[in-house]
């Protein structure tokens, strides 16, 4: 498939879907409103659990406050454990950001982790940082006022959960 045909694959697929020009780090307690977002979220891992004896032998990374009193949680399913080692023991007690889609469980924002490289440990991106303008989305039809793109094929609507548009962006 050509490149082309690729790029225009991917805008009709993602339709109205927005990504952040830049992953802008936001606190385990700030989590629980972005659901539905992409983003990175950040803090200290106050309890770990591998559910072993559970359905989808889940690990359960619990950050800023311990269960049952958790705020945020990223979970990484059984069929992927392999790929992290050990990774109650490996994040226990540090700082880790984790990167992907935030979700709802039980009331409570959470994360599903298939992959090593969502977790990075002992560090936060400021929410302070930039990117260069020169990293625009390929497909973007708009950059939202929040920083994020656009790739809605309409107006109407257009950025219309992340402040309004910004600017058009040509086609």
């Amino acid at each position: 498939m050509s490149g082309r045909r690729l790029a225009m694959l991917m805008l009709l697929l993602t339709g109205g879907f927005c990504v952040r020009a830049q992953t802008r780090a936001i606190t385990a307690s700030d989590a629980k409103n972005h659901i539905g977002e992409i983003t990175t979220v950040c803090g200290q891992v106050a309890s770990s659990r591998y559910a072993n004896a559970s359905k989808g032998q889940p690990t359960f990374l619990n950050l800023d406050k311990r269960y049952p009193n958790q705020i945020f949680t990223a979970v990484i399913w059984g069929s992927n454990r392999a790929k992290f080692g050990s990774p109650e023991n490996k994040y226990r007690d540090k700082h880790i950001c984790a990167t992907g889609k935030i979700t709802e469980y039980r009331g409570e924002p959470e994360m599903i982790i298939s992959d090593p490289a969502q977790i990075q440990a002992g560090s936060m991106q400021s929410s302070e940082s930039t990117t260069p303008s020169d990293s625009i989305p390929a497909g973007a039809t708009a950059e939202c006022r929040d920083g994020s793109y656009s790739f809605s094929q309409h107006r109407s609507g257009t950025c219309s959960h992340h402040g309004g548009v910004s600017r058009w962006l040509e086609q």
